[in-house]
């Protein structure tokens, strides 16, 4: 087993066992008393502060082949009430000239001291395939540590019938440090239909701009061998004067059309076989169900 696996599979383990395992109890932790936790002690903020947004647009390449990448991504959050909020996210992304387009709902409820919890449907339009995922979203706020997870129910659609269809579990998790109010690293791992990655990440606001905009960064690990590495930047729509660890926490989630996108590997660009197998006398190749081909005797 890879060192890739393991490490992917250790981290997934730990974000989910926790996340998931603990949401809904979470709002009983209790809090140390660091200045970033003070304003939640003595009172329960809404689960969306109002409504806001977030713009992104990066750059970079992937090996395997040598590629030129390109990202730019929008999310617009809503507060239904006090303890709940819903966001929609579009995205639009290309590879070496191949071009995907996706989108994503959440509807969640949260207590910004303590966790979110919600459910989250995401789908990814490419030249020739469609990626769907849709199930429960959850994330952990302990102090400057955040566990974020998203895992469920994911289906890949080809327009080429020589190329199965598939279908299986998904999931996806981050580990965010934040050394500073401003400032957010992560480590994240990924499986999409058997496609596996790691990711590290990072996030810096910058102050004194009189606006919101943060630089960001990204190099991820693929189980194929391949690599990918973003540079880019991120502006937000809301209170300019909020720090990076609250807009996270009180305002919009991550974009998940972006993180299918970036998580599904090779699976957008798969192609059937070069050459269709030789059955044999008296068979043939067919499609025995749907995207599934085998040989079959010949019927006379």
């Amino acid at each position: 087993m890879s060192i890739l696996r393991v490490t992917k599979a250790a981290l997934l383990a730990s974000v989910f066992s926790i996340s998931f395992g603990y949401a809904a109890t979470a709002a009983d932790l209790i809090l140390s008393p660091e200045p970033i936790a003070e304003q939640y002690v003595d009172l329960v903020l809404p689960a969306v502060s109002g409504i806001n947004g977030k713009l992104e647009i990066d750059f970079g390449g992937i090996t395997d082949p040598d590629s030129a990448t390109f990202r730019a991504a929008g999310s617009l959050s809503v507060p239904i009430g006090e303890r709940f909020g819903v966001q929609g996210d579009v995205s639009i992304g290309s590879i070496d000239g191949n071009w995907a387009f996706g989108g994503a709902v959440h509807a969640f409820t949260r207590d910004p001291s303590s966790y979110l919890l919600g459910v989250t449907a995401g789908v990814v339009v490419a030249d020739g395939a469609r990626l769907a995922a849709v199930g429960p979203e959850a994330e952990l706020y302990l102090d400057r540590i955040s566990l974020e997870g998203w895992a469920g129910w994911a289906a890949i659609d080809y327009d080429d019938v020589l190329t199965p269809n598939e279908n299986g579990f998904f999931a996806i998790g981050d580990v965010a440090w934040y050394p500073t109010d401003d400032w957010r690293i992560s480590l994240g791992g990924a499986s999409i239909l058997g496609r596996e990655s790691l990711k590290l990440a990072t996030e810096y606001q910058f102050s004194g701009l009189g606006f919101p905009l943060s630089g960001v960064g990204e190099v991820r690990a693929y189980d194929t061998g391949a690599y990918s590495f973003r540079v880019g930047i991120k502006g937000y729509l809301g209170d300019p004067g909020k720090s990076l660890i609250d807009r996270h926490r009180q305002d919009d989630p991550p974009n998940r059309a972006l993180d299918l996108f970036s998580a599904a590997g090779d699976l957008l660009t798969a192609t059937p076989p070069d050459e269709e197998p030789q059955c044999g006398p008296g068979f043939e190749y067919v499609e025995v169900r749907e995207g599934v081909w085998d040989c079959e005797p010949i019927l006379t």
